[in-house]
């Protein structure tokens, strides 16, 4: 993948391919859907829900740090988990959630790798 802007982009439709993805388990499933797996806020290759360097701290910080229920509109950020255009700590559709559903809600002390071929 090249980082030049003026690279044309490809489009994978994983739907069409489930080889395309590199690694075990590298695709999660959404109904009929086969998706990447969301909530690495920190851009670490690791989705966290507790402890250090965890994705659900950028995520509060966004939104004002001692004010959770703020939200911030409008944006393309890697903290909106979602990718619904709000980053959202508490509540409907909020981008905490996904984080903890994706490395094991029973287990919140598991993490959950990026693997690069």
């Amino acid at each position: 993948m090249s980082l030049d802007p003026s690279a044309p982009i490809s489009t994978i439709d994983f739907r069409a391919s489930l080889g395309l993805a590199y690694g075990t388990n590298a695709l999660k499933q959404i109904n009929s859907v086969w998706c990447l797996w969301p909530g690495d806020a920190t851009g670490n290759g690791q989705l966290k829900y507790i402890g250090s360097n965890n994705d659900r701290d950028p995520i509060l910080l966004a939104v004002g740090g001692t004010t959770p229920n703020n939200t911030v509109s409008n944006v393309y950020d890697r903290r909106d988990v979602n990718m619904d255009g709000v980053i959202r700590y508490v509540g409907a559709n909020n981008d905490r959630d996904p984080i903890l559903t994706n490395v094991g809600s029973t287990a919140p002390n598991n993490t959950r790798t990026q693997q690069l071929p």
